[in-house]
């Protein structure tokens, strides 16, 4: 009776959210913001609003999405949302209010020389983004909020505030490590990867290490972890709220892509099974992330690589890393190595039909350069963190301690680039794949549903599961 009432309780929350997200779906394909600058594409125009997104610095030019002010002459409200690409050197920050000029245009689908296309169109779409300027002249109107702490933040929201702050780290660890070792600790910690450049952001995928340097779960996880031990010393009930509140300003400092938000879901639902006593299962906290994002923004099912392959990676590590593991009893367990390589494995199984048809290439010695780099990532990530946190303090023995921080990082991050760049070069490091169609795709993830979910006994053990480990 008991199993009865709970069935109905879970199918209705299933049939609610489900609900959600087809409204939401709807909703979404007919935005009438998708056509309301349609008479100025193609002209150039002006436009003042304020900067929505934290600007991007790339190798030649930055970006940022620019969210437009009221325009009456224009007949055009508040709201409309604008990618702007403009000069690199230009200083803009989150929530200032700019004036842009230039050229108002469509995004426009691309394709690389295999004939592969990418859906760039919808993919800026699924953010309610649906026009662009590529080469535009922007002017700072008002720089946002009051000054705070004593000058280094001037950003009056909390979103403003934790970029600055993420600004000023990621300058710290500039001045202690320099390029490019500074770019791959951003990187590592807080996923600031676009000033890797281009070439070196290709090494990683070719070695396949890409998900260190973009913030995956991995990396997540080790945070999330970190946060819980160093709040151990506090009484239970507040070091769990306090880990509730540091994983979620982390995902607000980081920017919130699919990938973090997932994570970080996952890392709430633990703390909060934590906070009832009650078992985690780490697949029923997956799902339940996954609904409640496309409940948010069905559009990513389709259109956001991001959280295709994070939802896909964790179901590898759920289905498959323990039966992996278990036969790998030959490999040591010391430094982690059994759990990397059947964890790689497993996720690999499962991410690689989608990579391969979106790159057209994999990665032949990902295995070994994991095993190489992953044990070293946890440490590499703490020393990070402490010449960039010590460089906020101007004391001669912080400025110390943050130069011993930066010394030790540099010796673990040159190691890192050492084996990613030389592991790139080698000749049999990667196979191009030739372009296939998607049913192919579709074709073995049905497979792997059969053969590995099972599908009957997925519904009933999500319903009734009782323990399952992280």
């Amino acid at each position: 009776m008991k199993h009865r009432k709970y069935n109905i309780v879970y199918i209705a929350i299933f049939a609610l959210i489900i609900s959600t997200i087809i409204v939401h779906a709807y909703f979404a394909l007919h935005d009438p913001k998708r056509e309301v600058l349609r008479d100025y594409v193609g002209t150039t125009v002006n436009f003042e609003g304020t900067i929505a997104t934290k600007p991007e610095k790339r190798d030649f030019n930055q970006v940022f999405v620019f969210e437009t002010g009221n325009n009456v002459s224009m007949n055009i409200l508040t709201g409309i949302l604008i990618r702007v690409v403009t000069d690199r050197y230009g200083e803009y920050d989150y929530g200032d209010k700019v004036r842009i000029t230039g050229k108002l245009l469509y995004p426009r689908n691309f394709a690389d020389d295999d004939g592969r296309s990418f859906d760039y169109i919808n993919y800026l779409g699924k953010d309610d983004v649906y026009y662009e300027f590529k080469k535009a002249e922007v002017k700072v109107i008002e720089k946002t909020g009051m000054p705070f702490l004593s000058g280094i933040i001037k950003i009056k929201n909390l979103s403003g505030i934790l970029f600055s702050l993420k600004e000023r780290f990621l300058d710290n660890l500039d001045k202690v490590l320099g390029e490019p070792y500074s770019a791959l600790a951003g990187g590592l910690l807080v996923g600031e990867k676009a000033s890797l450049g281009k070439e070196l952001l290709d090494d990683f995928r070719r070695v396949g290490l890409i998900h260190i340097v973009v913030l995956s779960g991995y990396n997540i996880t080790i945070i999330a972890v970190s946060i819980r031990r160093f709040l151990s010393f506090l009484p239970r009930t507040a070091s769990i709220f306090l880990g509730v509140l540091g994983i979620i300003l982390f995902g607000i400092l980081v920017g919130g892509g699919a990938t973090v938000i997932r994570s970080c879901i996952m890392a709430l639902i633990a703390l909060f099974a934590e906070f009832l006593r009650k078992d985690y299962g780490v697949f029923r906290a997956l799902i339940i992330s996954a609904l409640l994002m496309l409940a948010h923004n069905p559009m990513i099912l389709f259109y956001d690589p991001s959280f295709q392959l994070s939802f896909l990676a964790v179901l590898g590590l759920v289905c498959l890393s323990s039966a992996i593991e278990k036969k790998l009893e030959f490999v040591t367990e010391k430094f982690g190595m059994r759990s990397i390589i059947s964890s790689t494995l497993a996720t690999q199984v499962f991410v690689s039909p989608l990579i391969i048809y979106m790159m057209g290439q994999i990665s032949i010695i990902g295995i070994l350069a994991n095993i190489l780099i992953l044990p070293f990532i946890p440490l590499t990530m703490l020393f990070v963190f402490f010449a960039g946190i010590f460089g906020f303090f101007s004391s001669y023995l912080f400025h110390f301690l943050s130069q011993l921080a930066g010394w030790i990082s540099h010796i673990l991050l040159s190691y890192e680039l050492f084996i990613v760049k030389h592991f790139a070069r080698l000749p049999f490091a990667y196979i191009e794949i030739p372009k296939f169609s998607i049913w192919i795709v579709v074709g073995c993830y049905v497979f792997y549903l059969a053969l590995f979910l099972k599908l009957p006994s997925i519904v009933s053990q999500f319903i009734f599961e009782k323990k399952s480990s992280i």
